[in-house]
């Protein structure tokens, strides 16, 4: 509103002027000019409201712009945040949900190895050596292998779990299916 003013206060102070200047002479003629003058006087008024008009539109419709491209970044940021969030989330209950199978999966192959070695023991004692050793070797060599590929897929879990916590490898990868194209 205040912009308008000194445009107000020059259209109203030289409409005073040119009247009381008018008001002088009794000349149609003079009269016709300041009417005229006082028409150009407002059409450039006019010309001018209409500039600052369109100008603070601008400013407006910028400003509105930078407030929603704010807010889409924050929303975005936040999105990203408890995707990472769940992400993490998930990753832990994976994790503890393949703890548990382990532990259950080496209860069970403690037992299949003690079974294994019992009974290799018990061939050993019942004169059938050859049979014994070998039922032993056997069972040997199953642990020595699950041993193995237990400490290798520890090492790749720490390997991923390093990577994840520094943020260079995704939790989990989508690949894209391919659709047959009939």
């Amino acid at each position: 509103m205040l912009k308008y003013l000194p445009g107000i206060l020059i259209i109203q102070a030289a409409t005073i002027a040119m009247t009381l200047a008018a008001t002088k002479s009794a000349d149609l003629e003079l009269w016709l000019a300041v009417l005229l003058l006082a028409l150009i006087i407002g059409l450039v008024t006019a010309f001018w409201f209409a500039s600052i008009a369109s100008h603070a539109k601008k400013d407006a419709l910028a400003n509105a712009k930078d407030e929603f491209s704010k807010e889409r970044e924050k929303l975005r940021v936040n999105a990203e945040r408890q995707k990472t969030r769940i992400i993490r989330k998930s990753h832990e209950e994976i994790r503890k949900e393949t703890n548990r199978a382990h532990a259950r999966s080496s209860f069970k192959l403690g037992a299949g190895f003690i079974g294994i070695v019992a009974a290799g023991s018990l061939m050993i004692f019942s004169q059938l050596l050859t049979l014994g050793l070998l039922t032993l070797a056997v069972g040997g060599g199953a642990l020595g292998g699950y041993l193995m590929r237990v400490r290798q897929e520890v090492a790749a879990r720490h390997k991923e779990d390093f990577a994840i916590s520094n943020g260079t490898k995704p939790v989990i990868e989508i690949q894209p299916v391919k659709g047959d194209s009939s």
